[in-house]
């Protein structure tokens, strides 16, 4: 079998794998790059008019030859293991013969984005895992193995053929409600000895930060929303439906409501139908859930014919005048683009913003022009968060669960840190080809 890692030998995000055995070629996660080399953020707005040839000049694409839409299609199959960008960004230029496996959570976040940003990525062919099961596309055998991450419904992957094993772990963590299970189950399904082990690092070079399980923020959720004597404001991504349990648990704990705005509210609902689902706060399926409609992207919802979305949740609408009267009881999911709303909420000074993102995203503008309006109107803002991917101790679990013979550094800043785990490194670079 051999081994290419097209991009994320040394940044996080825009992950590209390609595996080969005799003739076949499958590919694992085709995203967006978070960043350029040094570490600065990537800007795609001066490529959002460019054709998939057009980035592939650019090298924003990655250079897999009968992968993309203009190409002689020559890859058995796409492999995705979640729905975040930097893993599934670039699905519009896969060819459409090629078929895409992935989740059902993932496919549907995938439409959901597609409905509510400029980020169209329209599904051509795809196959929803069979999960717990394995699968086969040309020499290769598939199984997929759930694992807690930040976003709903994500896989790792143990491929074999010609006599060798890959395990390609995708983000994962285990502070989440999935919690230990994760590698217990790997554990128990995946038999140790891989030949090789594709291994994110994200929380590399990351040791001082803070690791709270989703159940540790929820409680301390839970005390500032008892000792706040306003509202509690709360921005999060609306994706993170871990994050969106952690703040519900903590609002019906201290006695508030849980007020979504309709498209955290539709992600909850939409992510409630698929397997693993059925137990989300979403709106009629748990108690003391509200909906509130933000006027931008209400009206954005209507001008594009899509107000069928947030017609489903009138029935648990709550207006901004009966916030304003029981601010003490409400939890409310903001985020930037909202200020012009907040400040038709009268009496929010003394309220508190939870900010629960990555710190990296809190200089962006539009997050700190959204932070600075906030606090005009007497809002203090609170961080409170916990990271999607796992820590070192984490990382070397998995190691040790799986033992492979070697260890190839993907999704993270800090290759030359994974010397730590024990096992041997296969140090290589982006493009390079690397035989089992």
């Amino acid at each position: 079998m051999k081994v290419t890692i097209h991009r994320g030998t040394h940044v996080i995000g825009g992950s590209c794998v390609e595996l080969r055995s005799g003739g076949s070629r499958i590919i694992i996660d085709l995203g967006k790059p978070l960043m350029k080399w040094g570490d600065a953020e990537m800007d795609f707005r001066p490529y959002e008019a460019c054709s998939g040839p057009e980035l592939l000049d650019e090298g924003l694409l990655p250079d897999v030859e009968g992968l993309y839409e203009w190409q002689a299609p020559s890859i058995d199959a796409v492999l995705i293991s979640h729905a975040h960008q930097d893993h599934t960004g670039f699905l519009n230029h896969v060819h459409p013969k090629i078929p895409v496996y992935l989740g059902e959570g993932t496919r549907r976040l995938i439409e959901i984005t597609t409905d509510f940003t400029p980020s169209k990525t329209h599904l051509k062919k795809t196959v929803l895992l069979p999960w717990p099961g394995s699968f086969t596309v040309g020499a290769f055998r598939v199984t997929p193995h759930l694992v807690d991450h930040s976003s709903f419904g994500s896989f790792a992957f143990e491929i074999e053929a010609g006599g060798k094993r890959v395990f390609y772990s995708g983000d994962f963590r285990e502070h989440g409600y999935i919690g230990s299970k994760t590698l217990d189950i790997i554990r128990d399904k995946c038999a140790p000895g891989v030949d090789a082990l594709l291994m994110e690092g994200t929380m590399l070079g990351r040791s001082a930060e803070p690791v709270l399980t989703e159940q540790e923020l929820a409680d301390e959720a839970k005390v500032i929303c008892r000792e706040c004597p306003k509202a509690v404001l709360v921005n999060q991504s609306g994706q993170n439906v871990s994050r969106s349990v952690s703040f519900y648990k903590a609002a019906r704990a201290s006695g508030r409501e849980f007020v979504l705005d309709f498209y955290s509210a539709h992600v909850l609902t939409e992510l409630g139908q698929c397997t693993g689902g059925k137990n989300l706060p979403f709106p009629g399926n748990q108690s003391g859930i509200r909906v509130w409609y933000p006027k931008y992207l209400t009206d954005r919802m209507c001008r594009q014919g899509q107000d069928y979305i947030p017609n489903q949740y009138t029935r648990w609408s709550i207006t901004k005048e009966e916030m304003a009267e029981k601010l003490d009881k409400v939890l409310l999911f903001v985020r930037p683009g909202m200020e012009r709303d907040l400040q038709h909420i009268p009496g929010l000074a003394g309220s508190v913003l939870i900010y629960s993102l990555w710190s990296g995203y809190h200089d962006k503008d539009a997050t700190k022009k959204f932070l600075g309006a906030l606090r005009k109107m007497g809002i203090t803002e609170r961080t409170l968060h916990t990271s999607g991917h796992a820590p070192v101790a984490t990382l070397q679990r998995l190691v040790d669960t799986l033992q492979p013979k070697k260890l190839f550094p993907i999704h993270t800043l800090f290759p030359q840190d994974y010397g730590q785990f024990g096992v041997a490194v296969e140090k290589i670079e982006d493009g390079e080809v690397k035989t089992l």
